[in-house]
């Protein structure tokens, strides 16, 4: 089952949030995405080396062959491999594998699989930006993302209907769950909304059920500020302070204070 819903600016995005530090805090994914124009030098083998051995961790490199499509539309509609060459980009990966750089002529990449707050987060950010900035030189940010991938678990909730004592009245429908049977698999809903000019958000929510049958809230929230402007990094760290800011906001409004309070 998946519904949309459209939403303006609302009161929950300019709240003061809370922004304390949660001990064991659900989150299963973070990435943040910078986009800049096509630099191919982010292709050279050694300016990837140089953007390695900037960062202030281990990392084990890889290449990425991205392959065009072209897409034809009409009475022969279908889609075959672009003529154009592959486009080669970069992996850097953690010994342990949870954490991701991803560069790429048109934008790089930061994710992790084991958040440690956003002080940590920011600071890696802060290494990439500036190895990027040295190394590959783009002149000019497109976009800038900021996404956090939520999966909730708790052993009280055994039915749909459960979830109304953790997630807020603004997202959860407790009459659409309370109707939801045996059948039941999973269902999400998106919002979509603009804090502040130039700025997104699409926050993705629902339950599903898991390999083991548990019922999992998902609380996927992606912000982002669009608009080319002169690649800066410390104008990137400013936009992603406010990116993190609607992220806990969204969280927030999402949730209610017993979920918070089990996890502090």
């Amino acid at each position: 089952m998946r519904g949309a819903e459209v939403s303006p600016q609302a009161d929950w995005l300019t709240r003061e949030p809370e922004d304390r530090r949660l001990s064991q805090p659900p989150i299963a994914l973070v990435v943040c995405q910078v986009r800049h124009e096509t630099e191919y030098a982010a292709s050279d083998a050694a300016r990837a080396l140089k953007v390695r051995a900037a960062l202030g961790w281990p990392t084990e490199l890889s290449e990425s062959l991205v392959q065009g499509l072209n897409l034809a539309v009409g009475q022969f509609s279908g889609l075959s491999a672009s003529q154009a060459p592959s486009v080669r980009g970069w992996q850097l990966k953690s010994p342990d594998g949870v954490w991701t750089v991803s560069l790429q002529p048109d934008h790089f990449a930061i994710e992790t699989s084991r958040y440690d707050g956003w002080a940590d987060f920011r600071g890696r950010l802060s290494e990439l930006a500036d190895a990027v900035g040295e190394h590959i030189s783009p002149a000019l940010e497109h976009r800038i993302g900021l996404r956090y991938v939520n999966q909730i678990v708790r052993p009280e909730v055994q039915r749909p209907v459960d979830w109304h004592k953790f997630i807020s009245s603004e997202l959860f429908q407790k009459s659409l769950y309370e109707g939801l049977g045996e059948s039941f698999r999973a269902a999400m809903q998106v919002i979509e909304a603009e804090p502040s000019p130039a700025h997104s958000m699409i926050i993705r929510h629902g339950m599903q059920t898991d390999n083991e049958g548990r019922l999992v809230y998902v609380l996927d929230s992606d912000s982002a500020r669009q608009g080319s402007r002169l690649f800066d990094v410390q104008s990137i760290l400013e936009s992603a302070d406010v990116l993190h800011l609607n992220e806990l906001r969204a969280f927030e409004m999402g949730t209610t204070v017993a979920l918070r309070d089990h996890y502090a």
